[in-house]
This record gives structure tokens, C-alpha cells and sequence, in this order.
């Protein structure tokens, strides 16, 4: 078998997603990546990649005018790719669906006998062609029209409710995690973990968000945590982590330091580097209480690996896909909006022990479904059934 993923090929979720993909079937995986090339590993587990470099050239950054041409120049860019590319593949899989890749898509027919894609959670709700997110979604259900399987997690009732013809085409599938393994194997402890990234072991340690995209709204959870009545009390208690090193904006991460620093806050940030797998497992061990107030989240792997490492998370309840997390017997503190999530934050600070005690259990429940070796078994079915069905 013969597949093209279409993504980013620097995300640590497509290099895991490949090595385990290729343990457990005969496949050859060819990846194309509208993001350059990050140089993030020696050594990249695809037969074949093809970077595309046209974010780094001037013209992809021009103020007002490269958001309206952008998605038509990568799109041609890949249509490009695929002529002179020559083959046709059994599948062509697009995970992320950018707006570039809901322009004419069934031009994608002439070069894979089956299409599948695989929504991350943020398209339905913010993503936007020619600063039209109403566009986007007209454009979308062109796509999701001419795809043979819709691969991922729970969707919204507000998705079926647009493109109620999807119920069809989904299939279930859910990326496993390399670090929940690591995390099952790690002789290392919590307060040996908390070490390792700066902080005391007898501190509470708080992550506003596990990777540096903005969309996590670290500023705002800080902000609130720091205006709470009872902040001068608890201080000197917490020592706050931040993951920088995915996604990061260097304004925005001046912005945390700057709030950091003018209220005397103990805290360690990760930028400008690598992390192994070994270390997110620690950095996930060293975490006591986590926050999940993003904008939204399709359930990344993040959330599963902090709730295996034992942190106690305080998750927005409009994440849909999240509900899966209790079906699978997940325990987590659920709230209404940030401000509601600053208060709980504040009641676990006094009852730490109860609430560590309260999810000890999620450590079992992850590594009995989330390693790599159960998750992939889904997705290579799903590969397996498209291509027996060439109808």
C-alpha cells in the first residue's frame, strides 16, 4: 500500500503516527508539509517528504494582502507537486484541513483511489479563506463531499448539524502516545521530575497550557490567578512550568515574562529547544495541577499523557471531544468558563493531597489504551478496509 499524508511533517504526532503505522503493516508513506522544514529530528521515519519552503519567502508575509493569496499560492503549489509527482496513491490522507486544502478538491480524485481526512479541532471553529470563516465552511463541505472516510474523535452536534452527509464517511481513530509508554516505564518520581525543570520539590507546580500557542490563553489564566483575592497567600506555594517550545510567538512569550516577572512569580520556561521524548515525560511527572481553558482542542495527546503522569487537570467543558476522556474512566476537574477554572484552581491549592488522590487512577486507565501499539491498530484497519473496497 501506497499512501501520501498531507500535514505538517515536523509534528511529532506525524512522526509517531508513521513509526507505528509501519510496525504493524506493509505500507510506504510519503508525506507532503506545507510547513518548511524544522529540523526538529536527525531522522524522520517517511520514505519520502517534500517540504514546502513558501512561508519563508518574503511574499507569503506581506501585511493585508498575503492572507487573501496565501491559500490559492499553496494550493497550486501542491497541485504542482502532485502533477509532476507522478503517482497515484491507494490513499492520500489530509490531517488539518487548512484553508488551502478545501480549494478545489476534487481535482485530488486524478491522483488517489481513496481520500480520507482528519479534522484536529480548531477548522470548524476558526479557520477562514479570504477572512470568511462562513467561506471556509462552504469550501469544507466540498471536501468532506469528496472524502471516502472522515478519521478521528467525537464530533460536535453543531458539525453533524451542518454536514449531517458526514455520519457516513466518519471512522473512529485516536493518536496513541510514545510518552504515555515512557511515562508507564519511568523510574524517576515527582519531586525528582520537578527538580530537573527548576522548581522545589515541596512547590505546587502549574502549567497554563502544555504547548506555546497562544490559543491556550496562558496571559489570561495567569492574569486571574495573580488578581484572585488569595494570591499573595499562595505565592511563594507554586512555581509555574511553561512548554514554549511548539507554536511560540516571541511577543507573546516576552508577554508572559513580563507579567511573570512584575509579580514575583517562580517559574521555568521551555523555548528555543528540542524536548526528547524522555523529557516531555518528565516535564509531564513534574506537572501537580494542569489547565485546559484553550479556545479549543480536538483531545491532544497532551491532556492524555498529564492526566497518565498525575497531574490534576481543570478542563473547559465546551471541548466535546473531551467526553470520550470520562467514557474511557478518566477523572478531571470540569469547568464552565476560565474565571470558574481560577476558582477551582484555587480549591485545589487547599486540598492537593484529596484531588491527587482523587485521580490516582488515571495513570492505569492511559497506558492500557493510549500506547501507540493499541491506537494504531484502528487506523491501520481503516487503511486496510478503504483498499479491499475499490467501489
Amino acid at each position: 500500500m501506497r499512501i501520501l499524508l498531507v500535514g505538517d511533517a515536523n509534528s511529532i504526532f506525524f512522526v509517531h503516527y508513521v513509526k507505528a503505522l509501519k510496525k504493524q503493516m506493509d505500507v510506504e508513506v510519503d508525506v507532503y508539509s506545507p510547513i518548511p522544514d524544522k529540523h526538529n529530528y536527525p531522522e524522520l521515519p517517511y520514505d519520502r517528504v517534500f517540504f514546502d519552503d513558501y512561508e519563508l519567502k518574503k511574499c507569503s508575509n506581506i501585511r493585508f494582502l498575503s492572507t487573501f493569496y496565501n491559500p490559492y499560492v499553496l494550493r497550486s503549489h501542491f497541485g504542482k507537486f502532485l502533477k509532476h509527482n507522478g503517482i497515484k496513491y491507494d490513499i492520500m490522507h489530509f490531517h488539518w484541513i487548512v484553508p488551502e486544502w478545501v480549494i478545489c478538491p476534487k481535482a485530488f480524485r486524478k491522483y488517489a483511489d481513496k481520500i480520507c481526512v482528519t479534522l484536529w479541532g480548531g477548522e470548524f471553529v476558526k479557520l477562514k479563506l479570504l477572512k470568511s470563516h462562513e467561506l471556509y465552511l462552504r469550501k469544507l463541505k466540498n471536501l468532506l463531499k469528496n472524502t471516502d472516510a472522515l478519521i478521528g474523535g467525537n464530533r460536535s452536534d453543531a458539525f453533524y448539524q451542518r454536514y449531517p452527509f458526514a455520519k457516513d464517511i466518519v471512522r473512529y481513530g485516536l493518536f496513541g502516545s510514545s510518552i504515555i509508554d515512557i511515562l508507564n516505564e519511568m523510574p524517576a518520581g515527582k519531586e525528582e521530575c520537578k527538580k530537573i525543570f527548576g522548581a522545589d520539590s515541596e512547590k505546587i507546580t502549574v502549567m497554563p497550557g502544555y504547548s506555546g500557542k497562544a490559543l491556550h490563553n496562558q496571559d489570561k489564566i495567569l492574569k486571574e490567578i495573580i488578581n484572585h483575592a488569595d494570591f499573595e497567600q499562595v505565592i511563594d506555594k507554586i512555581h509555574f512550568l511553561f512548554p514554549m517550545t511548539r507554536g511560540s510567538d516571541e511577543r507573546f512569550l516576552k508577554h508572559l515574562e513580563e507579567i511573570l516577572n512584575e509579580n514575583h512569580c517562580h517559574y521555568t520556561m521551555i523555548k528555543g529547544i528540542y524536548m526528547s521524548d524522555e523529557a516531555v515525560a518528565q516535564l509531564r511527572k513534574a506537572t501537580d495541577v494542569m489547565f485546559q481553558l484553550s479556545d479549543f482542542d480536538g483531545l491532544s495527546s497532551s491532556i492524555k499523557e498529564s492526566l497518565c503522569a498525575g497531574s490534576v487537570l481543570i478542563s473547559g467543558n465546551w471541548f466535546k471531544a473531551y467526553g470520550k476522556l470520562k467514557d474511557w474512566g478518566f477523572r478531571y476537574l470540569e469547568v464552565e468558563s476560565l474565571k470558574e477554572g481560577i476558582e477551582k484552581f484555587y480549591e485545589v491549592l487547599g486540598n492537593i493531597e484529596y484531588y491527587k488522590d482523587l485521580t490516582k487512577d488515571n495513570a492505569s486507565v492511559g497506558v492500557s489504551q493510549f500506547s501507540w501499539n493499541e491506537c494504531i491498530k484502528d487506523w491501520v484497519a481503516i487503511y486496510k478496509d478503504l483498499t479491499n473496497d475499490r467501489s
